[in-house]
């Protein structure tokens, strides 16, 4: 199993970032990862226990995966496993934590770990490699979305 951990200052509160990613209807806006994600039984948000499907986007879309919410505390914590295995993957897991460092700033620590299939399990750095390499395109593109926000807040206000 493979495990990386991303460290990231976001440009918005640690509540706006946390509901930036765990609104799922705001999601589809910016997510580059995902073309389809939804709670399963309904909502936009999920919870402790929640199942979330998801559908991958370009060149991934063929990835589709199944995630169970076991830790879901706004705007600090959330952390969801992978259901069973999807595809090529075995298993997977992920927790972001948020912290407030500044107005108008947070940090995210984004940490997951990803299992290919036992006869895969060889490729599981250069799985995580994409994967991280995926995501810190993903949360470049969250923070796009968040200097958006704040920039039509502000043309409004004004």
């Amino acid at each position: 199993m493979a495990r990386r951990r991303l460290i990231l200052t976001m440009p918005g509160s640690a509540a706006d970032v946390f509901e930036a990613f765990h609104n799922h209807e705001k999601r589809l806006l910016w997510d580059t990862l995902l073309s389809s994600t939804h709670v399963e039984g309904g909502g936009t948000h999920p919870y402790v226990g929640a199942i979330t499907a998801n559908t991958g986007r370009g060149w991934m879309r063929s990835l589709r995966m199944r995630t169970q919410f076991v830790s879901y505390r706004p705007p600090e914590i959330a952390a969801a496993a992978s259901v069973r295995p999807s595809g090529l993957i075995g298993f997977w897991a992920a927790s972001m934590r948020h912290r407030d460092i500044k107005a108008g700033q947070s940090e995210l620590i984004y940490t997951f770990s990803i299992r290919l299939r036992p006869s895969l399990r060889i490729f599981d750095p250069l799985a995580a490699w994409v994967f991280e390499r995926e995501s810190q395109r993903r949360f470049a593109a969250m923070a796009d979305y968040l200097r958006r926000i704040v920039h039509q807040a502000a043309d409004i206000s004004a």
